[in-house]
Order: structure tokens, then sequence, then C-alpha cells
């Protein structure tokens, strides 16, 4: 992470400037969300690897996750990464603990990977992008695409 390295270190002004300036290459839905909304505290219901190989497509390979988001009546949406480069997920859920009783696993690992706590999404060159989410069970999640598109799928 580059502006939210840790609890001490957050730079939300720096990434909100930098988040600007990416809206543009976003459709209009994706592009509204990420300037109005965030996944922060959303319950991931499913994550998705599709590989569509067929021989002639570059990148084959896209992600998508499912987001109960934690808004009162705000829905369920899907993120989808498309044309996936790089894809890094290290998930060990005897790391989600509680800060005062580290060999206890919150809820008893009922949450599997847990809510979402807080993404970067940063430029990486001119036709890739670099998506950081940190779950809040520890879990670190590394894409890099060209493209996110994120959708409602039910109210």
């Amino acid at each position: 992470m580059k502006f939210f390295v840790d609890d001490d270190h957050w730079d939300v002004m720096g990434y909100v400037e930098e988040l600007k300036k990416l809206l543009p290459r976003f459709n209009k839905e994706t592009s509204n969300f990420l300037k109005n909304h965030s996944f922060h505290d959303g319950k991931v219901v499913s994550l998705t690897v599709l590989n569509q190989e067929n021989a002639k497509t570059k990148d084959p390979t896209a992600i998508k996750m499912v987001i109960d988001q934690y808004e009162d009546g705000a829905g369920i949406y899907e993120i989808h990464w498309l044309n996936v480069r790089k894809f890094l997920m290290d998930f060990d859920i005897t790391r989600n603990v509680y800060g005062n009783k580290p060999n206890k696993i919150v809820f008893g690992g009922k949450k599997g990977l847990d809510d979402w706590g807080y993404d970067e999404i940063l430029l990486l060159s001119k036709k890739k992008l670099q998506h950081e989410i940190f779950l809040f069970s520890q879990t670190k999640i590394l894409i890099h695409c060209s493209d996110i598109k994120i959708r409602k799928i039910k109210s």
C-alpha cells in the first residue's frame, strides 16, 4: 500500500487525489461508486477466479468478487477485474485473532475471509492498474489488471 500503510500512516487526501486521476478510465457506474462509496466493512460473499483461455485472447484471466455493502439498504455489488496479469492472496485464518486473545480466531473462523477493510487502486502502467485490498482477517489481495468494473447486482 502506498497511501494506507498501516493504522498510523494513512494519507487519505493523497489517495483521494490519486483516485480522481483514475476515475475517467472506468465506466460510469464504477466511477460513480468509487467517487461516492467504498466497500469498507462490506461482507465478502464470494471470490471467483475465471480462466477463459481460448488460445486467442491475451490475458484471459478475470476475477469476480461479490460484496454485500455495509450501508443499510445499499445492496450487493460485484467487482470484476479484467485481463488479470497478477493475482496474489495470502489468506490464513489463524491470523484473524482478537488483539487481547492472540490464540482465539475471530468468530471461531465462521466469517471466512471476513469483511473488506480498505483498498487502493493505483496506476501501474499506461494500460495496467494495481488493486490492493486488505481484509479484516489480515488477508491481503493484490491484483494487476487492465480494468475494474463495479456493478450493483441486488438492491
